[in-house]
């Protein structure tokens, strides 16, 4: 016979469960060495009924209450603005920023294994400064007009790495920006993504929050190959500078 567990046993061993997480939360939170996906963490935390605003944030470093109190360092301002409101933060800022403001470190996108980024099947390299993206496997050697982030605020990050793709839409709506139609997307940097355009006309050159945006067309052909070839074995690379200088 199967052991049925009651109500009252499902919320007590809930209960449990929540306070074990804050726990945990609370000594890994202190301590920066610890590598953690906040994206995981907040899609488990929901599901247990904890909101994103029990993740506990580390006290400033004692070294930095004797800064000069008229500087704010970049560190602190992050810190402040997680505490605010700690699931806004995560969707609206980079790996980096969520890194440097809960001290956790995000290694889930980020790929430093120079064997993976060369043998990788697809191998995307997102050009900032000739506003192209560049593929390359078996099946296919191309190159595409894109339209990167624009100058001041919304350039696209991360120039200089490769990622792993993440989380792949056919039909993604932004939850930044008025639900945004997004055909054809691939994550790879947090809340950047490439995906298609309306905006065809302004290609080749910065016009997008950060995104990298494609041709309808030619988002569908390297979102298929992506997934033809499963997301462990591309990679996507950004390099260059992006074309213009932010305004004063």
């Amino acid at each position: 016979m199967r052991h049925m567990i009651s109500g009252s046993d499902l919320e007590w061993r809930t209960i449990i469960m929540k306070r074990f997480i804050l726990f945990v939360l609370a000594a890994i939170t202190s301590y920066p060495c610890f590598s953690m996906d906040t994206g995981d963490l907040r899609a488990e935390l929901s599901g247990l009924g904890v909101s994103g605003s029990a993740l506990i944030i580390p006290a400033v470093p004692e070294a930095a209450a004797r800064r000069d109190p008229g500087v704010k360092d970049r560190g602190l301002s992050l810190r402040e603005e997680a505490m605010a409101d700690p699931d806004r933060f995560i969707d609206e800022h980079t790996p980096e920023e969520v890194e440097e403001a809960f001290g956790l470190r995000f290694f889930r996108y980020l790929i430093t294994d120079p064997g993976r980024i060369q043998n990788a099947a697809v191998h995307i390299t997102v050009d900032l400064t000739s506003q192209r993206l560049r593929v390359r496997s078996a099946e296919l050697t191309g190159e595409f007009k894109i339209s990167s982030g624009l100058l001041p605020g919304h350039g696209t990050p991360g120039s200089g790495k490769c990622f792993a793709p993440d989380a792949m839409e056919p039909m993604h709506y932004s939850s930044l920006y008025n639900n945004a139609p997004m055909a054809n997307t691939i994550f790879f940097n947090g809340n950047i993504a490439v995906h298609a355009t309306g905006a065809e006309a302004l290609l080749g050159r910065p016009a997008s929050h950060g995104c990298i945006r494609l041709s309808k067309a030619d988002s569908k052909t390297v979102y298929d190959l992506v997934r033809a070839n499963g997301k462990n074995n591309a990679v996507i690379c950004v390099e260059g500078i992006t074309p213009g200088k932010p305004a004063k």
